[in-house]
């Protein structure tokens, strides 16, 4: 396969990327699904043509995606986001690699909260001491067990992060969209939804009193909650990268994080840029149906300091 150059090369570099299949079928799925993207012009058409497709396909069709030396990342072809967005659309999320490799080595941890299927806890694996990666969905979890499990320095837990370890909530798994995912109590559940009970952990009982931590929160709607149980680890240095979906006008979780003393936030996208209102962060908000990645840590924190000067020599270095 070609070489893929990343969005942003000084971290993502001249990124090598192939895929290999669990059988002809798998190839000729692929082949096909690549083929009907070209002409679905809506999010719904992408995640019809992947089920509908693999309803012709034997059971298990799947592809292991290689990047860059990290371990293979396994996308069943029937799964409508992966398939769309670390297949077709990729590279997936260039700003949160660019800030993985630029924590790498200024951080011994990286905590994926909200890891889905596990393709950051793979990407993130080879360049931290250990990484720790949480998910609540039963099924999902399991598909990040299959991807993750067997690497040496990850730890997983199944669990929901939230402001206090130990509680039990009601979680829901959204009908076909396993990457909606929630809380229940964050949006209506409709009949065909699963909800099962899953424990609580805080940020602050997974990252060790002191330990700079680079953390990835992607938990659907229980972001302010999973702040308030960070409170040491940020305190202590932490970096987090969370997400302000473009469907929120309110920018209601970075809004909630500039209310806090000493707190910076930065974009990404195009080199560590600071956001220093909600102006700033809604101006980048252009998709309704995106979610967008942002920094936030507080002032003075050594980790943020180590990954803005690794920015800054990538921009002098053009």
């Amino acid at each position: 396969m070609p070489l893929v150059p990343g969005t942003l090369r000084g971290y993502l570099g001249w990124m090598t990327r192939y895929l290999t299949f669990s059988g002809p079928a798998a190839r000729l799925q692929y082949a096909l699904l690549m083929a009907l993207f070209r002409v679905a012009v809506t999010r719904g058409l992408y995640g019809r043509f992947a089920r509908g497709l693999g309803r012709l396909f034997p059971s298990g069709t799947a592809v292991w995606l290689h990047e860059d030396g990290a371990p293979p990342y396994r996308i069943a072809l029937d799964d409508g986001y992966w398939t769309r967005f670390a297949l077709w659309r990729a590279p997936y999320e260039p700003e949160v690699a660019a800030v993985l490799r630029a924590a790498a080595g200024a951080a011994p941890l990286f905590c994926d909260l909200g890891a889905n299927k596990g393709y950051w806890t793979t990407r993130a694996a080879p360049l931290f001491d250990h990484v720790i990666a949480v998910e609540a969905s039963n099924a999902t979890f399991a598909a990040l067990q299959a991807n993750a499990g067997h690497l040496p320095n990850v730890t997983l837990h199944r669990a929901a992060i939230h402001g206090r370890s130990g509680n039990t909530l009601e979680f829901v798994n959204t009908h076909l969209s396993h990457a909606s995912a929630r809380l229940a109590g964050d949006g209506p559940t409709r009949a065909q939804d699963h909800v099962e009970t899953v424990t609580t952990l805080a940020v602050d009982d997974l990252v060790p009193a002191g330990q700079p931590a680079l953390i990835k929160l992607d938990v659907e709607g229980a972001e302010i909650a999973a702040i308030d149980g960070a409170a040491r680890a940020l305190k202590d240095g932490a970096v987090l990268i969370y997400e302000d979906h473009g469907n929120d006008p309110d920018c209601t979780v970075s809004a909630y994080l500039l209310d806090q003393p000493g707190m910076r936030l930065y974009s990404a996208g195009n080199g560590l840029v600071s956001m220093p209102d909600l102006a700033s962060i809604r101006a980048l908000k252009s998709d309704p149906f995106k979610g967008y990645n942002y920094i936030a840590a507080r002032e003075g924190s050594p980790l943020l300091a180590a990954i803005a000067t690794r920015f800054a020599n990538l921009a002098q270095s053009r």
